[in-house]
């Protein structure tokens, strides 16, 4: 069985945490270690984990920290946490006998990702808490786990067992979300292809709060919880449709709408006429329809619905375990153990690193020297066969975290480490052979504190230096919605320039390590989707542009004209559906035309291919016309028909500048 880690974010939760934890300590296998973080209670709940942790010391550990958020809460707790497998525990429900060790079997055994026990609620009656059916909707014999999540089926929180693995894959809590937080959790999990073991063994009790208790579930209806409900479905069905398999719950998603649209039609106008846009953007065909309905009557009907009512008898059954549990062990001891400080840097600095250790000092150089000091240094090892751990002792800053990848997997794959690891609020991003200037990290997070919350990447200017030791100015040009011009090109020169908001992972994910090259011109086009750009203009990072030809593993990546020529077309593939709706694919592939004319590479067959494709989305388009010209004809032909076409240099310069 894998260690398991339980996390407990608590805000003014006195009168229930020592039952919650008694619950935990009382299972047939004990958890590794029980995690509370108080969020700035109020109430006596930090002084009940305190004295928790002296009784239970070795299980049990105490943090304090006014986050004002359970998602942030618990991602700090899952980052500190040690187990292979994650739990996160409600501060006020209580776990069943033998639940533990039933969803960690059910890990074990299925190999899944997540596991999930069922649960009742919890509902006070006079004086006694009472166990009741779950109140979530009934899930249908035809539903998976998602499609069944959509319509209001669910597990909540505590009954959910996860694998690290399949967490990290999340990206983590979406600090963002204000409503059915744990449902966009498990339902990117489950979008994003991790497995569900469910089991039938063991039970969490959810507990409805009394009157006047309300919990962040019962304010779905008001404006704010709207809005929330918008953000998770809008997200969810982002992800469905980047995964290519939106169709499979469009009617799922076409329900889910409809019931965001029928709640706020009284509360507001504009969610309600967006939610119904949608619904009927996602509703199936009549046919279909109705021959869902149809299977949906058989379901109920001849199988049965998944999720019986437990009979009377078993409620009270249960409800005599749980008020034994209940109230046992509720003496506070005189001792109080110390609540452990949080520390969080500013700013995450991520470095991968491969085989390019003679390199590494200018990078490091140039961050420990920067004017802003709040910050963490993740230097990610690709598996070097070099030794840039030596490089690293050399500057005894306890900032500087250096990480080893097992094997080689890439430059993608070790910035997606280097996310995962990260606890910073901001993430920026620097080659090991490139360097900052000094004001780099302090302008750009000034500019963060000043944005608006949908501002999610601010970048800076860059100076290149070339080989032959003269440099260049590329100053930054686009801010705001950035999104229509980088589905033509990339903007944004070189990826040490860029610092983003940590957060952006939970809705856009990692860097794809799929693609052969161009992964942060992908991962930046994929942010600017749902975020806006901004940037300091001022050149603040320095380039080293490497184009000596050579065979040694020093050379740039991208510099592999081969690797980057096919991961534009691993780009078109991804992304043409977008190019196509936003009507400029045509510019997309008359640039990767112009790639494989390039006379260092000269590969006129696809570069007539690609133009030929431009053409047919865009006969009328100049830059078509002359790409594909200039495939067919000489070069005296071309020149004649430029003219005819732009009419002056000046036109053709602006032409030039569109590609």
């Amino acid at each position: 069985m894998s260690a398991i880690s339980v996390i407990i974010p608590t805000h003014n939760a006195e009168a229930y945490l020592a039952e919650t934890v008694n619950s935990l300590l009382s299972q047939s296998i004990l958890p590794d270690e029980i995690i509370i973080i108080d969020d700035g209670s109020s109430d006596k709940s930090l002084t009940i984990a305190r004295q928790l942790s002296v009784k239970y010391p070795d299980i049990i550990s105490v943090y304090s920290k006014t986050f004002r958020s359970a998602p942030k809460s618990r991602n700090f707790g899952a980052s500190i946490s040690t187990g292979p497998a994650l739990m996160f525990m409600d501060a006020d429900d209580v776990m069943g006998p033998g639940t533990l060790e039933a969803l960690s079997n059910a890990l074990d055994k299925k190999g899944a990702g997540v596991a999930a026990c069922s649960w009742l609620r919890l509902e006070k009656v006079e004086e006694n808490w009472l166990a009741k059916p779950a109140s979530c909707a009934q899930r249908r014999t035809d539903q998976d786990a998602l499609s069944a999540w959509l319509t209001g089926w669910y597990y909540p929180t505590s009954s959910i067992l996860w694998t690290r693995e399949a967490f990290d894959r999340t990206g983590g809590w979406d600090e963002d979300v204000i409503i059915n937080q744990d449902g966009d959790l498990m339902m990117r999990a489950l979008a994003q292809g991790a497995s569900l073991a469910e089991t039938n063994k063991g039970a969490i009790y959810y507990r409805k709060l009394p009157s006047g208790q309300e919990s962040l579930s019962g304010k779905g209806k008001t404006l704010k919880g709207l809005k929330g409900r918008m953000y998770v479905l809008d997200k969810i069905a982002r992800i469905l449709e980047e995964q290519d398999i939106q169709k499979e719950y469009k009617d799922s998603l076409s329900r889910a709408y409809r019931g965001i649209a029928q709640d706020a039609k009284t509360v507001d106008k504009k969610i309600y006429c967006d939610a119904n846009l949608k619904q009927k953007k996602y509703q199936p065909i009549l046919f279909k329809s109705v021959f869902l309905k149809g299977t949906r009557w058989l379901a109920r009907y001849s199988k049965g619905v998944r999720g019986t009512k437990p009979t009377p008898e078993k409620y009270q059954k249960n409800v005599d375990w749980l008020n034994n549990v209940v109230m046992a062990e509720n003496e506070y001891l005189p001792e109080i153990a110390k609540v452990k400080d949080i520390k969080f840097p500013m700013v995450s600095v991520i470095i991968p690193v491969y085989n390019r250790a003679h390199l590494l000092h200018r990078s490091l150089d140039s961050v420990v020297a920067q004017t802003f000091k709040d910050i963490e240094i993740l230097v990610i090892d690709d598996c070097s066969r070099d030794d840039p751990h030596s490089v690293i002792k050399e500057y005894n800053d306890s900032r500087i975290k250096y990480i080893r990848q097992k094997e080689n997997q890439g430059v993608a794959a070790a910035r997606n480490r280097g996310l995962r690891e990260a606890k910073g609020s901001f993430v920026a991003f620097l080659d090991d052979d490139d360097e900052w200037f000094p004001e780099k990290l302090s302008r750009q997070v000034e500019l963060f504190l000043q944005s608006p919350p949908e501002v999610g990447l601010i970048y800076t200017g860059v100076e290149t230096v070339m080989d032959e030791g003269h440099s260049e100015i590329q100053l930054p040009t686009e801010r705001g919605n950035a999104y229509r011009i980088l589905l033509v090109k990339n903007c944004i020169h070189g990826g040490s320039s860029t610092m983003m908001r940590r957060n952006i992972i939970t809705n856009v994910g990692f860097f794809d390590e799929n693609l052969l090259a161009i992964e942060d011109y992908d991962y930046w086009l994929r942010i600017s989707r749902y975020y806006h750009f901004d940037f300091v203009e001022e050149p603040l990072v320095r380039y080293h542009d490497i184009r000596a030809i050579s065979t040694n593993t020093d050379v740039r990546r991208s510099r592999n004209i081969q690797a980057n020529l096919e991961a534009r077309d691993q780009f078109y593939m991804k992304h043409q559906a977008q190019m196509k709706k936003e009507g400029v694919a045509h510019l997309f592939l008359v640039q990767s035309a112009n790639r494989h004319m390039a006379s260092h590479w000269n590969d006129m067959k696809s570069a007539r291919r690609l133009a030929l494709q431009a053409f047919f989305y865009a006969p009328t388009s100049r830059n078509t016309i002359v790409a594909l010209a200039t495939t067919l004809f000489s070069l005296k032909l071309v020149n004649k028909i430029k003219v005819m076409i732009y009419g002056s240099n000046k036109a053709k310069k602006e032409s030039a500048s569109t590609r």
